[in-house]
């Protein structure tokens, strides 16, 4: 490349996201800012011209719960965890709690906001690793994300995988709907069978955890090319750094995290790579002054970066164009 990209994902997933670790009485207040979230969120980055993929659960681009139902996929995986099935909550919804499952309106607001694209973080937050789905269910669901999608005159040509559970089995099914890039993990990727390897999972947490703020890792920027080729028909763009929320009891290291991202960043935009930060919109909704503070703070640093060095925001999807036409 000849110059530097910087690419931001956002999981957008509202409740359907983690609704088996915390039920939404527990989450309420945090969701009923994700409206404030997506507002400034959008508003900043129209301030710095920067451009976001929103990757977004296919369920949350329907009004309400009856609309929703017109596009339940025939198939549907059979989770041997039984907690973990989003259609048994989609049963549950009650009709006051809609505005925390269905997000129309926001996307529609994303969609008409031409800096950005809207991607897929499959229909029902669809977990790949976990035991009684297969690769058919996948595609069943995915095709139903893109159903929606396309309600909303919204074309689908991005990925991010729930819970970075990135199964390589699946990719060619990806390819077949018609998507052309995916989000990746980098330097601590999963076994394909988690479940076997839960203390190395816990250890990679840790290890990330304080990667956040010291040096473990590097950079974590990559040229494409150690991920594709140019023959590469679905692009891997692997996730440089989660942008861990503001916490309260570790404020005194917030400018250790933030330094550690500008780092990045730099090193990304004086070698011509790719750097990929990404979190999710409800990450911000909790101390949001903060959160956004660290924010304004990284955008500030991109706009430096691309005056002196031509350092380039970008979505997944004009990523993957850029390279295939390279």
């Amino acid at each position: 490349m000849k110059n530097g990209k910087f690419v931001i994902s956002l999981d957008f997933e509202m409740h359907w996201g983690f609704f088996d670790i915390k039920t939404l009485d527990e989450c309420r207040s945090q969701l009923s800012n994700i409206s404030m979230v997506i507002d400034k969120l959008l508003q900043l980055s129209q301030q710095y011209n920067t451009s976001i993929t929103f990757a977004t659960v296919g369920k949350m681009f329907a009004k309400d719960k009856s609309e929703v139902l017109k596009y339940i996929p025939d198939r549907m995986p059979d989770y041997r965890n039984s907690k973990l099935n989003a259609y048994n909550l989609l049963n549950n919804i009650a009709a006051i709690d809609q505005e925390f499952y269905f997000a129309q309106d926001l996307i529609k607001k994303i969609k008409a906001d031409t800096l950005h694209e809207i991607g897929t973080h499959t229909f029902c937050h669809y977990y790949c690793y976990e035991s009684g789905q297969n690769i058919e269910d996948f595609k069943e669901d995915l095709t139903s994300a893109i159903a929606i999608a396309n309600n909303l005159d919204i074309t689908i040509k991005s990925i991010v995988f729930p819970r970075n559970q990135v199964q390589k089995y699946y990719l060619q099914a990806c390819e077949d709907l018609g998507i052309e890039t995916y989000r990746g993990n980098c330097w601590f990727n999963f076994s394909n069978d988690a479940r076997k390897l839960k203390l190395k999972e816990y250890g990679l947490l840790a290890i990330r955890v304080l990667d956040t703020y010291f040096n473990i890792s590097g950079s974590n920027s990559f040229k494409l090319d150690d991920y594709n080729s140019k023959n590469s028909k679905l692009i891997n763009i692997p996730a440089s750094r989660f942008l861990r929320p503001y916490h309260s009891q570790l404020k005194f290291m917030e400018g250790l995290k933030v330094n550690r991202i500008k780092k990045g960043m730099t090193q990304a935009a004086k070698r011509n790579e790719v750097y990929h930060l990404w979190w999710h919109p409800h990450n911000f909704a909790n101390n949001i002054e903060e959160n956004f503070k660290n924010f304004s703070d990284i955008l500030q640093h991109y706009a430096a970066l691309n005056t002196k060095y031509n350092f380039e925001s970008i979505t997944m999807q004009r990523l993957g164009e850029d390279y295939r036409s390279s």
